[in-house]
């Protein structure tokens, strides 16, 4: 059946449309046409195209490493490794099959996408930490790496994602005492005393293509209306418990306005005393705290500031689509 469906489609002409060649564009890369055509307006033609050709490439493995001894395991085990190229802690598996490694099965390393371990490396340090949508736990691992002295919340509305956490923390002494909470995050059942707050919320994924290719045939427009309802929901659910002068880190893995600063703009227009934070400033201070390479600054300053945002574009940098904004009360 699949030769069948090749043989078709290999034989048939593109069709043209009455903008005159969009659709041909489109088949060239795959993607569908409104969201081609989106993505052009928000980034432009040639950005567009990196995308594109982006979600048709097989993705780097990338593997979150806490130091040299870590390091070591898997390069013993035969795994070749280079550095990453935003985050000293990360590095990109360029021969063998790191899964296979023990020090993968027993949680020593584990696999975290730059773009993802750069949204937890900004959220930089707190006290009282939550982690308000914490599923798998990637990012939660991190804040505990960065704040071992910290008391770490993490929910999930998931519970069965949320136990598979709970085994995954058991394993490494930092990440055991991280107290895990039921909790669906548009109705976050504490008070506003948590100085640090990660607010990754549930999205369309637009910016992880290459490897949730199934996004692009079941995602529609309005999805993202859908979406941004709920995502405003848990942020406002979120800054209602972040300590005045408290910091609350929003992102998403999406490339789409609807979802990330349409929704920090609601807050912003709903809560009087919500800041948005210089995003500039806090790349500056990664880069002094030893988290982020000079040349990932650099990166990142050309590529991905926008504004008091940060959004990462696939193919114009080395990893997935990741938007982030600063807020402090």
């Amino acid at each position: 059946m699949v030769n069948a469906v090749l043989r078709k489609l290999a034989g048939a002409s593109p069709s043209q449309d009455s903008d005159g060649g969009k659709a041909e564009s489109t088949l060239e890369f795959t993607h569908p046409t409104w969201m081609v055509e989106r993505w052009t307006r928000f980034f432009g033609a040639d950005a567009t195209r990196d995308i594109c050709a982006h979600g048709q490439e097989q993705p780097a493995a990338v593997i979150r490493v806490e130091g040299p001894r870590v390091e070591e395991e898997p390069a013993k085990a035969g795994i070749g490794l280079e550095p990453g190229k935003l985050l000293r802690a990360a590095r990109v598996v360029t021969a063998g099959d790191v899964t296979e490694t023990a020090a993968f099965r027993e949680g020593r390393v584990r696999l975290q996408d730059e773009g993802s371990q750069l949204v937890a490396e900004m959220a930089g340090c707190g006290a009282r930490i939550l982690d308000c949508c914490a599923a798998p736990g990637g990012k939660t691992a991190i804040l505990a790496e960065n704040n071992p002295q910290a008391e770490i919340t993490a929910c999930d509305i998931s519970e069965a994602r949320l136990n598979a956490m709970r085994r995954s923390f058991a394993r490494d002494p930092l990440t055991a005492k991280i107290h895990c909470v039921h909790a669906d995050a548009s109705d976050l059942p504490f008070r506003n005393d948590f100085d640090l707050i990660l607010c990754d919320v549930p999205c369309s994924g637009t910016g992880t293509l290459a490897r949730n290719p199934e996004i692009k045939l079941r995602l529609a427009v309005s999805d993202l209306r859908r979406q941004q309802e709920r995502q405003i929901a848990i942020l406002r659910s979120a800054y209602r418990v972040l300590a005045p002068g408290g910091r609350l880190v929003y992102s998403t893995c999406s490339l789409e306005a609807e979802e990330n600063a349409m929704v920090v703009q609601a807050l912003l227009a709903a809560e009087p005393t919500a800041r948005l934070l210089d995003m500039g400033k806090r790349l500056e201070a990664m880069q002094a705290e030893g988290s982020l390479h000079p040349r990932g600054v650099q990166l990142l300053r050309e590529s991905a500031l926008r504004e008091a945002y940060l959004q990462t574009v696939p193919g114009l940098l080395p990893c997935d689509g990741f938007f982030a904004a600063i807020l402090t009360r």
